[in-house]
């Protein structure tokens, strides 16, 4: 039965914990968030089939952040009640360190088995069917992506096109289908409608064509060609779910592990994954001894001082987990030794800084930051000194009144802080993500740290608009709870222009993202792909967007070639595939080679050329050599473009030029062209966002502050997502889908800002 005593702290240590397993718990799904509603609504995956996905991810994440939110619940309990001096009370009446460290244990263990429950069982089952869950969604729901006018080659051994699709029934109209299924065929199908018709869970997938024509002919003797015709044709697909999943090691559960382990004990990534499913959860324990000792030892600060705190000691653990890591793949160390040695490292730590405070001393953590002050200003340099006050005393107009220069001293601060750990938790999630990869590939740890480093641009985009929203509220939301919006109204200050500098500080914020956006994140993200391919063994090419082996030349022709000799600068297996008015095929030209002679003229060598009328061979000739005019230039076929992703807004803006000029739906580029342009100004939409909730929250502290922010953000970031994806599928005008989140969310939160009370 727990006294009340117990119950008191565990109180105190709960809500710090909740919020902390909140927040850090939502940073994790941000990313995914934004990635999947992208792939999940533009696939036309149903509501139950995201939650599903979302209720997958959660176990692999809660594992992950439960310990950190331990400490975190732990020291930040604790270091309010010692700034509030309550230990010291509880001292005068005889309570030491080792009964507060009842209740302590108590919520440690707690967390420590429920965590290991998770990683040894829940999680690694949760991310097995995510993965298939997930490829599932993706490989089966991928035909509702299809365009027309584009060449889709995400059928086994079929390549599609068509021209159009009937909205009310959702045919395709003009149907071009190359079948690559009988190796010793060349066979292609054109039909005037048709549709993909897909039964889950069996092999009976297939193209329903009507009014359709099978042409063909034997690859050895291309004279022996053949003709059908159809009033009704079913060409039946592969299966597309036919891939056979193997459990990584991080997806086997305990018993699993310890199975496999028996039949292959020598592989380092199941022997690392073994001693990391007890290591990782007894981190709430070490975690949670650790900062019994450091919270009561606060002089200062509170629960701010203790998230500060514990942050740094987040920092300290993961770093040297990674380092021990890097030893373990470099066969330095053994994989006990490593896993084990932070966790040896935190309860050392812990018994010392225990002995330390069970003599009534504590951590005079204003000293150690006054010698870092003291540091900082013998480093500065005079000569920059006596500038500035120069510069000071000259300026006849002061942009900033003292009061802005302490909110914005305090918003940077506090912004400064949460990017950080934010930052942090993105990176370490990302190595413990790979570290798999890196082991199983025998890939040097150098490539993930370079991989961690180029997606640095791409972290800040989602951590920016979350860190400055957090930062307002707080900065806020504790000036109200000191009785300094009290004072700052008395002086005659209103609510409205004390905010100004937050909206200053969220237009900078704003605008410094889209300046990584446009100058550092297209590059990084290349470099990110290149360093992703070498970690995971692959050969990818990251230069090229679009498969340009099929392209369509005006209207009535298709132009295809099996392979491009850049040495020679030929193009191996040439074929030019010409229709008439009523899309039925007129002429058919197949060569071995062919190259340029000029800029618009292409010689065709060693083939044969076959005429047709009303859809049936006419005529056959064979031909050593013979010319074609290509009206559109050698840039339809040797165009080099870039993915989206590796692309600024002017780059965007050309690659989509270059699609409207090649007849291809830019649809989803336009769409991420807004997307790239209202993105970045997030933040600055957070701000209006944050600043209503900061002064309805009166007195109500700090971590209520953080819950909102996150409950917000939560709902912010799911309607960027949706909104994304719906103008990605063309669903929603491509302006519309981009930037209605801000025009909403800007609108509701203006509403409640000109009506603060001030």
């Amino acid at each position: 039965m727990l006294k009340a005593f117990d119950r008191y702290v565990l109180k105190e240590i709960i809500s710090p914990f909740s919020i902390g397993l909140l927040v850090y718990t939502f940073t994790l799904l941000i990313n995914q968030i934004l990635v999947l509603s992208n792939v999940l609504i533009s696939r036309s995956a149903s509501t139950w089939t995201i939650l599903k996905i979302l209720l997958y991810l959660l176990p692999d994440f809660l594992s992950f952040t439960i310990p950190m939110a331990t400490l975190m619940g732990v020291l930040a309990g604790l270091s309010r009640m010692s700034t509030d001096y309550e230990i010291v009370a509880y001292r005068t009446m005889g309570v030491n360190n080792l009964r507060i460290y009842k209740p302590v244990l108590i919520f440690t263990v707690l967390t420590w088995l429920f965590s290991s429950w998770l990683i040894m069982y829940v999680a690694p089952e949760s991310n097995y069917r995510f993965s298939r869950l997930y490829t599932q969604v993706v490989l089966s729901k991928a035909v509702s992506n299809i365009k027309p006018k584009t060449f889709y080659t995400g059928f086994p051994f079929y390549v599609l096109y068509f021209n159009e699709i009937d909205n009310p029934s959702g045919e395709w109209k003009g149907i071009f289908l190359y079948s690559m299924k009988q190796a010793n065929d060349d066979k292609m199908i054109i039909a005037k409608r048709g549709k993909f018709i897909q039964k889950y869970g069996t092999r009976e997938s297939h193209i329903a064509l009507s009014d359709a024509v099978i042409q063909g002919f034997k690859k050895k003797e291309p004279k022996q060609s053949y003709s059908q015709s159809f009033k009704f044709l079913r060409e039946y697909i592969p299966e597309l779910i036919n891939i056979k999943q193997t459990r990584r090691s991080t997806q086997q559960t305990l018993p699993h592990l310890l199975e496999t382990l028996k039949h292959e004990p020598d592989d380092l990534s199941l022997q690392i994954e073994f001693h990391n499913k007890f290591a990782l959860p007894f981190t709430c324990l070490a975690f949670g001894f650790l900062a019994l000792s450091l919270g009561i030892s606060t002089k200062k600060g509170g629960k701010i001082s203790g998230f500060i705190i514990s942050l740094g000691i987040i920092f300290l653990y993961y770093t040297i987990i990674t380092t021990a890591r890097n030893m373990i793949l470099k066969k330095i160390i053994s994989p006990f030794a490593g896993i084990w040695f932070p966790n040896m490292f935190l309860i050392l730590m812990g018994i010392v800084l225990y002995f330390f405070t069970s003599k009534e001393k504590s951590i005079d953590w204003d000293g150690i930051l006054s010698f870092f002050n003291r540091f900082k200003e013998k480093a500065a340099l005079k000569r920059v000194k006596v500038l500035f006050v120069l510069k000071v005393k000259k300026a006849k107009f002061k942009l900033f009144k003292i009061l802005d220069i302490y909110v914005l001293k305090r918003l940077t601060l506090v912004f400064t802080m949460i990017f950080l750990s934010l930052m942090f938790i993105f990176s370490i999630l990302t190595i413990v993500d790979l570290i798999d990869e890196v082991i199983k590939n025998k890939v040097g740890f150098y490539f993930l740290l370079n991989y961690v480093f180029y997606n640095i641009p791409e972290f800040i985009s989602f951590i920016f608009p979350v860190s400055i929203l957090t930062a307002v509220l707080l900065t806020f939301s504790l000036m109200s709870k000191n009785n300094e919006i009290i004072a700052v109204q008395v002086s005659g200050i209103g609510l409205h222009r004390l905010t100004l500098p937050a909206f200053f500080f969220g237009l900078v914020v704003s605008l410094l993202a889209f300046f990584i956006q446009e100058n550092l994140t297209p590059q990084y993200n290349k470099n990110a792909m290149e360093t992703l391919n070498i970690i995971r063994n692959i050969s990818r090419k990251t230069d090229i967007e679009l498969r340009k082996n099929w392209i369509i030349a005006g209207q009535n022709e298709l132009f295809h070639y099996q392979f491009y000799n850049r040495r020679t600068n030929r193009f191996v297996k040439f074929t030019v595939i010409s229709f008439n008015e009523k899309f039925e095929i007129s002429r058919r030209i197949v060569a071995k080679t062919a190259a340029w002679s000029g800029s618009n003229q292409l010689i065709l060598r060693d083939g044969f050329e076959r005429t047709f009328e009303q859809n049936t061979p006419h005529d056959f000739k064979e031909f050593d050599q013979k010319q074609i005019y290509v009206k559109e230039g050698r840039s339809i076929f040797t165009k080099k473009i870039s993915y989206s992703e590796f692309m600024n807004i002017a780059e965007l803006n050309n690659y989509i030029q270059y699609l409207e000029k090649n007849k291809s739906d830019p649809t989803k580029f336009r769409a991420k062209l807004y997307y790239k342009v209202a993105f970045p100004f997030a933040s600055l939409i957070m701000v209006f966002i944050a600043i209503p909730f900061s002064f309805l929250m009166g007195n109500k502290g700090t971590l209520y502050g953080i819950g909102i922010a996150v409950g917000v953000s939560m709902i912010f970031w799911g309607a960027i997502g949706i909104f994304s994806a719906l103008g990605s599928s063309g669903i929603l005008p491509p302006f519309l889908s981009a930037f209605a989140p801000m025009f909403l969310f800007g609108a509701v939160s203006f509403y409640f800002f000109i009506n603060i009370k001030t």
